[in-house]
């Protein structure tokens, strides 16, 4: 026995899996069936709209199976109203057959996402079907045959014994078009019920479905018009004698609501689509003709399919249209904003301040380690930096071996260094090794219009270009001195070398290399004589040479002139051999081995005199085309050196798979080694190594006769210094 103090409280009633949605369908059922729209035709009743199926499907979407007790309570209490208690339940029986089967199969179908928003991409066609077509079918096809098999009444239902007449076929669109335009409606009014938020999100969605383009006046027009075209229909229809020109009338509602779904969205068109249904149909009165009905309602239900998918597929477009934009604003491989939308965000803002990161070293990396070793640099420096930054600052991608960070203009130089100072922190570990190569900072101020964007950015790269020497951010808008003399310098430095290309003012030096079994070889040193007649030592000239790609130019010089003395020295110097520094660009030049090779043949002179002296950076990377070029090199005879060995990021590591035929030891452990026990176990180390891969060892920077001797002891092949022969002009080689 039940008492007031065991019974279930309201609150619990509602916490339960059932409470709500069965309240919800007991109190919206007798509003759906008031909506519903019921004319009485001359062979019986039809429906124009029957909204108590929009309910069951939308409470269905929202509470899932939870819905079926109420479902099948509200159903019964209807169906009690009109039928004998047997007859009530079993039409109620075979109305919740159809739903649930219906269910089942689009719950099936669409798995998790069986509760998402109508329209959303991926569900919205096999809901129509499951849900818009399936469903009312077999709802008409159960009820129909209750009647045809006199289970229920004919004069208490809204078919006749006979299923082929018109009556079905109004009642079955009048269905269909429930199901498809009348449900969103319903699922959104019972999702913003049931969580407050909804209501918030589908405004949000609402505006973004809007298209840029519109404004608020075209939004106000069209509600405007819509408002009046539905009142004068609402006034034509509700008499008999104006339903024609009301039926006339009703064809300007498919561009009015073309607009809305081309231009404002599945969402608004959608909605308004289904109010404006339900307000037309309650003031529709009995026609004159049951064809004319019924083609008055096919057209309305093709009308909701075509607003239906035109609305999907504009807010698709326009969302696919903005993802390529945002696409076209980010660098696919590294994953950074670019160029462009740099200059979209200077536009924008009222102000600005640009940092400029040059890192010149990424260069030599990149053809050390691969394109990989750049793109993950870049993208952990910018992680590295971005706590720094504060809202709407951001740190863009730039072509070739630079990043560039937007700050706000309210940035001072305290936040310049700070960044500096992180940067100055930074270290990229790359299998296993660390690199923190340098990189240069510049800045400057910028308010819109920029008119030359490439161009300031170029001059942040010339002033990041003197912050690697100064080792402090440069800005560009100070009265820098040192930068414009630096950058001056510069100029005047590619000048004097493309006048000694053009004129022959290279003077060539050569320095004996002392070979311990008397195999002496001399290197070729090259100096620049200026404009005033001074000697220019290599170290003033080649960053600049370097730097504007004359590399080939000057390799091709210095070749052509040391394999002209040996021809021209033959007689009185047989058998002489030179050392000849490449530069690693020109290793990477896809004819370098053949344009050597033709100007060996042109001056008549054997591979084996020509040793090719290589920077150990320039081979660091296995199977490119400088290590592929190496070894052509060797397959025609000449000799590979490795100069500045000991210096690089990787020595050790890049011996295992290097192929040369000789290795010279940096100076820097060399001058050094007699004082420093760390300096000569590091020689010592070398020349373990280099006798395992069977290459010679050339010692530089010998400067006295005490590390000649000790470098000896070592067993070192080669000894190259002042304390072993001073470089002399190539001339007095010849005369001596």
């Amino acid at each position: 026995m039940f008492t007031a103090h065991n019974m279930p409280s309201f609150s619990q009633f509602r916490r339960s899996w059932w409470g709500v949605p069965l309240w919800l369908a007991l109190l919206l059922m007798p509003l759906s069936g008031a909506l519903s729209v019921k004319l009485q035709l001359p062979d019986g009743p039809v429906y124009l709209l029957f909204l108590p199926v929009t309910l069951t499907v939308a409470l269905l979407m929202v509470f899932d199976w939870a819905a079926l007790p109420g479902i099948t309570l509200a159903l019964l209490w209807r169906y009690l109203t009109i039928f004998s208690p047997s007859q009530a339940l079993l039409s109620c029986a075979l109305f919740i057959v159809g739903i649930s089967t219906c269910w089942l199969g689009y719950r099936i179908w669409a798995g998790r996402q069986w509760g998402t928003t109508p329209g959303t991409q991926g569900t919205d066609r096999m809901r129509l079907f499951w849900i818009g077509f399936l469903l009312p079918t077999l709802l008409v096809f159960l009820l129909q045959t209750l009647v045809t098999l006199k289970a229920i009444p004919a004069e208490l239902s809204i078919f006749n014994r006979n299923p082929l007449t018109l009556r079905t076929l109004i009642n079955y669109q009048a269905i269909l078009l429930s199901c498809v335009a009348i449900l969103p409606l319903y699922y959104m009014a019972i999702r913003c019920f049931r969580h407050a938020r909804y209501f918030s999100r589908q405004v949000n969605l609402l505006r973004q479905q809007i298209a840029e383009s519109v404004t608020h006046t075209e939004i106000r027009v069209w509600l405007l018009w819509l408002t009046l075209l539905v009142a004068l229909l609402m006034i034509l229809h509700s008499e008999v004698k104006n339903q024609v020109a009301g039926d006339f009338a009703l064809l300007l509602l498919l561009p009015t609501m073309l607009w809305a779904a081309a231009r404002f969205g599945y969402l608004l068109s959608t909605l308004a689509w289904s109010l404006v249904l339900i307000l037309l149909y309650q003031f529709r009165t009995q026609p004159e003709l049951s064809l004319h009905l019924a083609l008055n309602t096919t057209n309305l239900l093709v009308w909701s399919l075509i607003l239906y998918f035109i609305g999907i597929n504009g807010v698709r477009q326009r969302r696919l249209i903005k993802k390529s934009r945002e696409a076209a604003l980010v660098d696919p491989v590294v994953d950074l904003p670019n160029l462009r939308a740099l200059k979209a965000i200077l536009e924008q803002q009222a102000s600005s301040t640009l940092c400029f990161l040059r890192i010149p070293d990424l260069d030599r990396l990149s053809r050390t380690w691969g394109l990989d070793l750049r793109v993950e640099y870049k993208r952990r420096l910018a992680a590295h930096l971005q706590p720094l930054l504060q809202p709407k600052e951001n740190i863009y991608h730039l072509p070739g071996f630079a990043l560039a960070m937007r700050l706000n203009k309210a940035t001072h130089e305290e936040r310049i260094d700070q960044i500096s100072i992180r940067i100055g922190r930074y270290s990229l570990r790359w299998q296993g090794l660390p690199l923190q190569p340098a990189i240069g900072i510049s800045y400057c101020h910028v308010v819109p219009p920029i008119n030359d964007l490439p161009r300031l950015l170029g001059q942040l790269s010339e002033m990041a270009e003197v912050s690697l020497h100064s080792h402090q951010p440069e800005h560009l808008q100070q009265e820098n001195i040192n930068a414009l003399r630096q950058t001056k310098e510069k100029l005047t430095q590619l000048e004097e070398v493309q006048q000694a290309l053009d004129n022959e003012r290279f003077v060539m030096m050569a320095q004996r290399i002392e070979g311990l079994r008397g195999d002496d070889y001399h290197e070729l040193l090259l100096r620049l004589v200026n404009s005033q007649g001074k000697q220019l030592a290599p170290e003033r000239f080649l960053p600049v040479v370097q730097e504007f790609g004359l590399t080939w130019e000057m390799d091709r010089w210095v070749l052509n002139h040391a394999l002209s003395f040996i021809d021209s020295s033959r007689t009185r110097l047989p058998a002489m051999r030179f050392a000849v520094n490449i530069h690693a660009a020109s290793l990477f030049r896809p004819h370098f081995v053949s344009e050597l090779e033709l100007l060996l043949k042109q001056h008549q002179v054997e591979p084996w005199q020509l040793i090719l002296e290589i920077s150990e950076a320039a081979e660091n990377m296995n199977f490119s085309a400088g290590y592929r070029t190496v070894h052509r090199l060797r397959r025609l005879g000449c000799r590979i050196a490795i100069d500045h060995f000991g210096t690089g990021y990787a020595s050790y590591l890049q011996l295992k798979t290097l192929q040369a035929d000789m290795l010279k030891i940096d100076g820097s452990f060399i001058q050094n080694m007699l004082h420093s026990p760390l300096d000569y176990q590091i020689i010592e180390s070398i020349c373990r190594v280099a006798r395992l891969k069977r290459m010679q060892i050339v010692a530089e920077c010998v400067e006295s006769e005490a590390v000649a001797a000790a470098l000896r002891g070592l067993g070192i092949d080669y000894l190259q210094g002042f304390a072993i022969s001073e470089p002399q002009p190539l001339s007095l080689l010849a005369e001596s």
